[in-house]
């Protein structure tokens, strides 16, 4: 039987695993003729190895997914090396700049003080209240952006996402508005960074890019789309990882109470659930040559989904895969942030949120419990897993 895919479907957005089985199983490559919005073909890679293998072998597979268009920007997601080798040592500049001072203890008291804004209410949305705030609150304050931009940080966030998916061969008009959205961001990047030129480093990460900018290192367009990418690495997998975790947690009552009693377990409990259901659900792949795999012909220039998801429950590389174990060895194997040069440069960070934010929690999560009349509900953006909302009742 063929299996169908259909990149607009509900349940492929929000239930895909038993679909990855049967890739796994069935077509460890498949070839989707015809899948994407245009009419043009793709192949899904599902079992562990040939996503590890698409991520790191950078001979055969090439990242510059968009070549010709007006998607072709230089983003560390769209190029090889040498520009990628160049812009990743950048934004690893840029990254560590803050990580390795104040980082720790400013997200710390980010996070007590949304934790008390949402302690005092007695209804609480809290993917708008803490998992979407936190990561937007830590990046925008990373980038000099102010808080009363919140909300366009949050509309330029969702752009950057779109993008992504529409690269990846979302129809655009599923996303009204998103080019001109993410032109919007440009431009006010462009012109935060024209007011820093000549002025001190603040050592924040608009300070670090205007000075590789200044230096020579970075031309304008590549200082604004790294904006773009520390919004995208920094915020949509974190946002997704909190929110799925602290339900997990109200879900599972025994398991809050086991990670109460032995927070170091903390760490554990983040790399299982990143590797349970990875919070970016594929990444994008082009083949520089014809290849084949699981006997079939790839042809140079293929479009390749590489599905994260699926071999994060691969048997092949997981005991029980389908299974939550936060004893599980070796679970930092999962590819939740992807594998091989383009491994997410935001996973520090997003590790960072997460641990202080689940161990702030421990003491008070008996305090929350689900409103019945308002079921949690799952985002259904093309290749992202997380909840769009999910209402709590606060007692207090």
């Amino acid at each position: 039987m063929t299996i169908a895919i259909d990149l607009t479907a509900l349940d492929y957005r929000t239930d895909p695993w038993p679909l990855y089985e049967r890739l796994r199983e069935e077509a460890p490559v498949h070839h989707v003729r015809g899948g994407a919005w245009d009419g043009t073909d793709f192949y899904m890679y599902s079992r562990y190895d040939d996503v590890a293998e698409a991520l790191r072998d950078k001979q055969l597979y090439s990242s510059q997914i968009r070549q010709e268009d007006y998607l072709n920007l230089p983003m560390l997601v769209n190029r090889d090396a040498p520009d990628h080798t160049r812009l990743r040592h950048m934004t690893n500049q840029a990254f560590n700049a803050r990580l390795v001072r104040t980082l720790g203890d400013w997200v710390q008291d980010i996070v007590d003080k949304l934790i008390a804004d949402v302690l005092s209410q007695p209804r609480v949305e809290f993917v708008e209240a803490y998992t979407t705030e936190l990561p937007l609150r830590v990046i925008g304050g990373m980038l000099g952006i102010p808080l009363d931009r919140k909300a366009s940080l949050r509309r330029w966030s969702s752009a950057v996402m779109n993008m992504f998916a529409v690269a990846a061969g979302m129809d655009p008009d599923e996303a009204p508005g998103f080019f001109e959205d993410l032109v919007d961001f440009g431009n006010y990047m462009g012109e935060m960074a024209q007011a820093r030129k000549g002025q001190p480093n603040k050592g924040d990460i608009l300070g670090e890019l205007v000075v590789q900018h200044e230096e020579g290192n970075l031309t304008r367009d590549e200082m604004v789309t790294m904006a773009w990418s520390f919004v995208a690495a920094g915020h949509e997998t974190t946002m997704n990882l909190l929110g799925g975790g602290f339900k997990m947690l109200l879900d599972d009552p025994a398991l809050a109470a086991r990670l109460r009693a032995e927070p170091d377990r903390t760490r554990d409990y983040i790399e299982e659930y990143l590797r349970f259901y990875a919070p970016t659900q594929w990444l994008l792949r082009r083949t520089r040559e014809d290849i084949v795999r699981h006997g079939v012909h790839i042809p140079r220039g293929a479009l390749i989904h590489v599905l994260l998801g699926s071999a994060n429950r691969d048997p092949r590389r997981f005991d029980r895969p389908d299974v939550f174990d936060i004893n599980r060895p070796g679970n930092a194997a999962h590819m939740g942030f992807g594998a091989g040069p383009h491994f997410c440069p935001g996973a520090a960070l997003s590790r960072l949120l997460a641990d202080r934010s689940f161990r702030a929690y421990y003491e008070c999560i008996d305090r929350f419990s689900f409103d019945p009349a308002d079921p949690p509900q799952l985002r259904t953006r093309q290749g992202s897993y997380g909840l769009a909302r999910m209402p709590l009742i606060v007692s207090q």
